[in-house]
């Protein structure tokens, strides 16, 4: 059986996890080990081998990497310019596809204002499995990677009239809305009405509490994919303090 939950999704924190009968990847650990530690205590996965994947350097995505990989004895991996950045203890250099197990972790690169972002396609046993997350604009490598996902988990940070009269100082905004930033929910909506299928399960991520909110994200997503007839299986929003839906196949 796999299984797929994000532990949380937002700027306060980001963590993935992604588990079989043997192995668990975790895509990136923005979390404190406590927060970490209980939540996976809950699922009762402790004894199985586990990896890191940092996507980038950000805090949100790797301020939990040093500790809960000394604590799991995990091996970590990234771009070697991210591993650099983060310092960590033990962590292995990546250009293409890992091999860990039944799973084969692909990163794909992508523009966001780091020093060699990537995001993660997942594959396990004919499941296939996108995390995506903090990039500016699609690229048409990451489009035809993402093509398919039984679960797209994809960022929708934000609403751009939100963001406009928001209370970010002009600098940020633009920051935000560049090809280095963040997904608009409309952007996002877009992306997915390209890579999706109808057996696609979608998790909207990284929302921003000061310019998005879930029914806006969800409302707008929707809407752009039913006005295309565009069938997937379900859709939901991720929480900062929840995370998401734990699905398994």
């Amino acid at each position: 059986m796999l299984n797929f939950y994000m532990l949380s999704s937002g700027s306060r924190g980001n963590s993935t996890i992604i588990w079989d009968e043997n192995d668990l990847i975790i895509i990136d650990c923005g979390i404190s080990l406590k927060k970490f530690s209980e939540k996976t205590s809950e699922l009762g996965i402790e004894n199985l081998e586990k990896s890191i994947f940092i996507s980038h350097e950000h805090s949100d995505h790797s301020s939990g990497a040093r500790a809960i990989s000394r604590k799991l004895k995990a091996d970590v991996y990234s771009r070697n310019k991210t591993l650099d950045k983060i310092r960590l203890d033990r962590g292995y250099g990546i250009n293409g596809e890992v091999a860990i197990g039944n799973f084969t972790i692909m990163p794909v690169s992508v523009n966001h204002d780091a020093v060699d972002p990537v995001v993660y396609v997942i594959r396990n046993r004919g499941i296939k499995i996108s995390v995506v997350s903090d990039l500016g604009i699609m690229n048409g490598e990451l489009l035809d990677a993402m093509q398919g996902s039984d679960i797209m988990a994809i960022e929708a940070n934000h609403d751009p009239e939100m963001l406009r009269t928001g209370p970010y100082t002009e600098m940020l905004k633009m920051r935000i809305r560049s090809d280095h930033g963040h997904l608009s929910n409309e952007q996002t909506a877009e992306a997915i009405y390209e890579s999706a299928s109808d057996n696609t399960r979608i998790v909207l991520t990284h929302l921003s509490e000061k310019n998005n909110t879930p029914d806006i994200a969800l409302e707008t997503v929707k809407a752009y994919l039913s006005n295309r007839n565009k069938k997937y299986i379900s859709i939901e929003a991720a929480s900062q303090d929840f995370g998401s839906t734990l699905y398994r196949f």
